[in-house]
């Protein structure tokens, strides 16, 4: 069975509380990709314009990367650097 938006927010709300660059991270996915689909949803309800999939997933892969360029105080431990890397930024001084 899958999870409905309500299960996936509140499973989100309690699994990544705290202001580490991890949970950070999962929330800024989570919410790029909610708001990516909703955008899509409505592109194709109210314009009837669907968008390649791939499109879509660009999108959300390129606001994830503005995100994380703009910060500048997460701390370089290996998995902070490992998801900067993974996202080819890097803002963390090692």
């Amino acid at each position: 069975m899958t999870k409905g938006w309500e299960e996936w927010i509140r499973w989100a709300t309690v699994t990544w509380h705290g202001k580490s660059f991890v949970n950070f991270s999962r929330k800024l996915g989570f919410a790029a990709i909610v708001y990516y689909i909703w955008q899509e949803q409505n592109a194709r309800i109210f314009a009837g314009i669907p968008r390649n999939p791939n499109f879509v997933f660009d999108q959300i892969k390129c606001i994830i990367r503005e995100k994380f360029d703009l910060i500048r105080n997460a701390l370089p431990t290996d998995k902070n650097i490992r998801i900067q890397s993974a996202w080819r930024v890097n803002n963390i001084d090692s």
